[in-house]
């Protein structure tokens, strides 16, 4: 088989040459993304700024916030409340070893054998 040559295409200077800006590329340049994230968030606060001056800051709370809140964290409260009470209760016996280990722990003498064991070991790195 022969094999098969790609012609090259000439192509003009005009072609080859890197594209100029103009005043409109260098506009849409001023309006790249975090120019434009700036302008939306300030526009969103600017709203809600306004929202709350005409609406009140009770009405506010009293009809948006608090029924979003009620929406959203009852179905949490609902799925997770009775894993945590199994949780709680099956952690009890280990919950009640360490609260007396602790009560054995915290007397005068275990605070003072701490202590000097603690100057001991201060006094091996001086």
């Amino acid at each position: 088989m022969a094999a098969v040559r790609t012609r090259k295409t000439v192509r003009s200077a005009a072609a080859r040459a890197p594209a100029r800006q103009t005043k409109s590329t260098q506009r849409s340049s001023l309006a790249a993304f975090p120019l434009r994230t700036a302008f939306v968030v300030v526009g969103v606060v600017g709203l809600a700024a306004l929202g709350l001056a005409l609406l009140g800051p009770r009405r506010i709370r009293d009809e948006f916030i608090r029924p979003m809140a009620e929406v959203t964290y009852a179905p949490v409260a609902a799925a997770v409340g009775p894993q945590a009470d199994r949780a709680w209760a099956e952690t009890r016996a280990w919950r009640d070893r360490v609260g007396r280990i602790l009560d054995s722990i915290n007397t005068s003498e275990v605070r003072e054998m701490v202590a000097s064991r603690l100057a001991q070991w201060i006094e091996r790195f001086r």
